[in-house]
């Protein structure tokens, strides 16, 4: 087991998170520490008597949906743990209580599940997780498809898990209202993905990692080096709570680098506003720690250029692993 756990910003501002009494938020804490890598459990007296909490506690974060219980009720399963942690595969090591993982099936954001019949499990656990963990899924339609295949009996000489699956192969078990959009439908995913790319490509460098740590003055000119006058004129606002987002992820950028950016810079607010509109802010806050500790010690200049550049590059790879 992994002696350091991620402990997420976004959990700590989570109102599931915040409704809980304090010893049941320390309970919490102390169970993602003391997890396995799949995110299971024991419960132990030794963190019980520390914390002086009970069966009331447990039944807390039970109810909020922050655990799973087993029948064995002494094993808890951290329900969001692969949302929260992010283990590379050299160093992933399965849990000893497999027969627990063979009853999760996962969701599309990634939580564990029990329940089979959840409308947004596209996978059991154990697949899922032999298959590499992979989280570039862009369509999770075929594999969802696949689950209800594998649930009723269709195809059950065939469960390769999330690798081996295509839309190709399943679309003649899709009905004829999956199989066919509407022209309007296709123009809107094709306009997103166009955006998404030109934003992309504006915000990443043809420059290497050891470009930008070399040159302190690397230039990283973009569309948004006149964003806040723009901005200001066309009165765009932020919602408060993509603001809050925003500033919670200066203060990880900070905190990791031991700078002191200012979130009034609007080119490093436009590169976290196009992140969380493709990534949960964990994950941009685990490609935070993961740059910083592979960049090392870097001025302010540098910390900038080189978040800029290479920030969605390294989150992107981070959910790939």
């Amino acid at each position: 087991m992994a002696e350091r756990r991620m402990i997420s910003k976004s959990l700590l501002m989570d109102n599931k998170f915040l409704s809980l009494s304090n010893d049941t938020k320390a309970l919490y804490i102390y169970l993602l520490s003391f997890a396995d890598d799949d995110g299971i459990v024991k419960r132990s007296m030794m963190i019980d008597s520390v914390l002086r909490v009970d069966d009331e506690n447990y039944s807390a974060l039970e109810k909020n949906g922050l655990i799973i219980p087993d029948h064995n009720d002494q094993i808890k399963v951290i329900t969001d743990w692969n949302s929260l942690q992010s283990i590379r595969k050299d160093i992933y090591r399965q849990t000893t209580y497999l027969e627990v993982r063979s009853q999760l099936f996962m969701r599309t954001d990634y939580s564990y599940t029990k329940d089979p019949n959840d409308k947004n499990v596209f996978s059991s656990a154990d697949d899922w997780i032999k298959n590499g963990r992979p989280k570039d899924i862009t369509d999770f339609k075929p594999l969802i498809q696949q689950h209800l295949n594998d649930r009723n009996g269709i195809r059950n000489d065939d469960r390769n898990g999330v690798r081996n699956l295509s839309i190709d192969q399943y679309s003649i078990d899709q009905s004829r209202s999956d199989q066919d959009s509407t022209a309007q439908q296709r123009a809107e995913k094709g306009n997103k993905d166009q955006h998404r790319a030109t934003t992309t490509q504006q915000i990443s460098s043809n420059g290497g990692m050891g470009e930008i740590l070399l040159n302190a003055n690397s230039s990283t000119s973009t569309i948004y080096n006149n964003a806040t006058s723009e901005n200001a004129e066309n009165g765009d606002r932020l919602d408060p709570e993509r603001t809050q987002e925003i500033a919670s992820l200066f203060d990880s950028l900070n905190q990791a680098f031991d700078v002191n950016l200012s979130v009034d810079d609007e080119r490093l607010r436009m590169l976290f506003d196009n992140l969380l509109n493709q990534y949960k802010i964990g994950y941009i806050e685990n490609g935070l720690i993961e740059l910083s500790e592979s960049a090392g010690n870097q001025n302010k200049g540098n910390v900038k250029s080189l978040v800029v550049n290479h920030l969605s590059e390294t989150v992107k790879s981070l959910l790939t692993n």
